[in-house]
């Protein structure tokens, strides 16, 4: 180029040659810029002119140096000047050209001379091209390749790249961190050069490379688990990203990869605890047979068989007569003997499908599956009430045990697993009154109690639709400090003929009756609206049952409700109080995450009770934990609870969930669980539940809430009242 318009500017001196010249000039992307040795302008083309900003006209004849150059640069363009005026042509030059607007543009010169007749240098000609762009691609390009390297060699995880397209070596190591090498036991030269094979158990990649290329090329990324074989012989798990880069115009695979033998340690660790609490929650302590929890889960289960084959299920619920006789006159061991000798017994009598479950104290329930009737319900109720007839042997002495049994079948009877058992309770107690060691079938004469649980049902529907509900506020504060972390609402009801009718009561009936969702809603919205009449900054606590949870619009009540009142979700709680091992959890956590997303907390109430497992934990979007009361009551003297206690507040924090304890009602417990390092408390010792009148003007007061000191004397006033 260079050579070109030097001619096309030596013709203009020809005959005719100048319009060649000027056209060359004007049409070029070049910039050409034609000096006399004083650095003057003669010439400035219209590239020069466009990138500069300046015309020929205002250059001619002008020094161009103050005009395009940084005061960094003038220096060196006029060292090369001076090395072209005094001969040393041609020559390439690199500088920065300052435009008028003041932006700075990089430019590659070459330069050459003119000389006149006598050989001396008549015109300095400098053609230029603008390279800024390529210029900023290679300095991005270095610095890239630099963070690169830096991100490569200073990375926790073991990295790696690897040539997949090698013919020799298959899937050749091309470069390693030495985290990677840590990871599996080598030096880095070892390793570069190898087959990733050398860190599989089998040749992996000769054999499945080509299709993990094609696929990792597909989704340009992929995740996985898979194991590395250690330089020792040992295997362990790796958690793996691949990607396709590409470095110095070559397609490669990144890899990275992490050990995660402690991870899956800890996940195993987790996996035998919940299945141990799992087990423990669901099952007696002493017997080892199933509890209430997995009875009723069990019943639930035969109850929807039988809806379908037409069979009916019986349940036996038997109670041992006069068991507190052996408790007192031979000790509470030889008694614990008698139970677990009696679970043997009935295991004996029954088949395989049949459940034998341990209610509590002497009380035991055998579900009996696929009977015909009445009939032969009684026959299988007569055969294990005969079974426990025959004296147990406990420490080679006999012990006599009789049993009076009650039975209650669905269909005729309830198919409410709760009502049914009550049936087999009412008809064991109707055998108690007729004789011990006698057998009774329910029937409708025995329904008293199940028309008084139909009244109150009435009542209750009543109450939810003329506005017969109230709450009250039981304050949640900070065991430290007594600040106030929020309150939790507490549904009460009080009836015209009823009089006080206890949550325990009639929570479970609307459950039952399919009143929990209307019954829920009224306790949310009536929550709500005291928290923004309080203008309150801390959460409102509502407890919710999983069955409302289950609802299918349950996340958008919640949404409405929280905007109907101006509340964030931040402001509200929710307490998820049902037993846990409800059918569907899956969708139950889900919707508990749509609810979470919204900024609502999450808590898991009563956890301790034997009702919820550490399963629930791992499954749940949960972000609190709430400690039942009845862990706590001797919590101040007893190391056994305290060593619970403590050990349930660190598997929340483990979790990352906030733990909250209830039922805190003296100064000796608080103490005990501010040791324990518990953060949250609630209970009588810091407020009694009362209504909205009568903490508005606590609210208005100072605050925090005045706690007994560490250490404080026992007592068992309530703070608040």
């Amino acid at each position: 180029m260079l050579s070109r318009l030097t001619a096309a500017i030596a013709s203009a001196a020809q005959p005719g040659g100048a319009g060649l010249a000027e056209a060359v000039l004007n049409v070029t992307d070049t910039l050409v810029v034609v000096l006399d040795p004083q650095g003057r302008v003669l010439r400035f083309n219209p590239a020069a002119e466009r990138l500069s900003g300046f015309s020929c006209e205002e250059l001619r004849g002008q020094v161009l140096w103050p005009f395009v150059l940084p005061e960094a640069d003038v220096a060196g363009v006029m060292a090369a000047f001076g090395a072209l005026t005094a001969g040393d042509y041609p020559n390439r030059h690199e500088n920065y050209w300052r435009t008028r607007s003041g932006e700075l543009r990089y430019v590659l010169w070459s330069n050459t001379a003119l000389l006149d007749a006598r050989g001396r240098v008549a015109l300095i000609v400098a053609t230029g091209v603008d390279v800024t762009q390529e210029r900023e691609e290679r300095r991005a390009r270095q610095e890239s390749e630099e963070r690169f390297r830096t991100l490569f060699e200073q990375s926790a995880d073991g990295v790696v790249l690897i040539d997949p397209h090698d013919p020799e070596v298959a899937w050749r190591i091309v470069d390693c961190n030495e985290a990677f090498c840590r990871m599996n036991g080598y030096e880095r030269h070892e390793l570069i050069g190898q087959s990733i094979d050398r860190l599989h158990p089998y040749p992996m990649m000769a054999e499945e490379g080509a299709e993990l290329f094609a696929w990792i090329r597909e989704e340009g990324q992929v995740q996985g688990e898979g194991s590395h074989l250690h330089r020792d012989g040992t295997v362990f798990p790796v958690e793996s990203a691949s990607s396709v880069v590409t470095v110095g115009g070559r397609e490669l695979i990144l890899g990275q990869d992490r050990d995660i033998r402690e991870r899956r340690r800890t996940e195993e660790q987790l996996r035998r605890l919940a299945a141990q609490l799992a087990h423990e929650s669901q099952h007696d302590a002493l017997t080892g047979l199933p509890n209430r929890t997995l009875l009723l889960d069990r019943l639930q289960v035969e109850l929807r068989r039988v809806a379908r084959n037409g069979r009916a299920l019986a349940v036996v619920q038997l109670n041992l007569d006069g068991f507190r006789r052996v408790n007192d006159t031979l000790g509470h061991a030889v008694g614990d003997e008698v139970l677990r000798g009696v679970a043997r017994r009935l295991q004996e009598e029954v088949r395989p499908v049949d459940t034998v479950a341990r209610l509590g104290s002497d009380e035991f329930v055998v579900l009996i599956p696929d009977v015909a009737g009445p009939p032969e319900a009684a026959g299988v109720a007569r055969r294990l009430r005969d079974a426990l007839a025959q004296p147990l042997l406990v420490e080679g002495q006999p012990v006599n045990v009789r049993a009076s049994v009650g039975v209650a079948l669905s269909p005729p009877d309830s198919s409410l697993p709760a009502n049914l058992l009550r049936q087999a309770d009412l008809a064991m107690t109707q055998a108690k009154r007729g004789g011990r060691g006698s057998v009774q079938v329910f029937h409708k004469s025995m329904d008293a109690a199940v028309h008084g649980q139909l009244h109150l049902e009435t009542r209750l529907r009543h109450a939810l639709d003329s506005g017969g509900l109230h709450l009250h506020y039981q304050p949640q504060v900070d065991a430290g400090t007594g600040d106030l972390l929020g309150f939790e609402a507490l549904v009460r009801w009080t009836d015209a003929r009823l009089g006080l009718v206890a949550p325990a009561r009639f929570v479970p009936l609307a459950e039952e009756a399919g009143l929990i969702g209307q019954l829920g809603a009224w306790v949310l919205d009536e929550a709500c609206r005291q928290a923004a009449a309080w203008d309150l900054r801390v959460p409102i606590a509502v407890n919710v049952s999983a069955l409302e949870v289950a609802q299918e619009d349950f996340t958008q009540r919640v949404h409405d409700t929280l905007r109907r009142h101006g509340l964030d979700g931040g402001q509200l709680k929710l307490e998820i109080t049902e037993r846990l091992t409800v059918q569907d959890l899956q969708r139950v956590a889900r919707q508990l995450a749509q609810v979470q997303a919204l900024g609502v907390q999450l808590s898991l109430d009563d956890f301790g009770t034997g009702q919820s497992s550490v399963s629930t934990l791992l499954q749940l979007p949960l972000n609190e934990l709430k400690l039942d009361r009845s862990l706590i009551t001797g919590v101040a003297e007893s190391p056994i609870e305290q060593r619970v206690v403590g050990a349930l507040i660190g598997l929340g924090r483990s979790l990352n969930l906030t733990v909250i304890v209830e039922g805190v009602e003296t100064p000796g417990q608080l103490q005990a669980l501010r040791e324990l390092g518990c953060g949250a408390v609630q209970g009588y010792l810091v407020g009694r539940p009362g209504p909205a009148s009568m903490w508005t003007p606590q609210l208005g007061g100072p605050l925090p809430l005045e706690l007994p000191e560490r250490g404080g004397a026992e007592g068992g006033e309530a703070l608040l009242n």
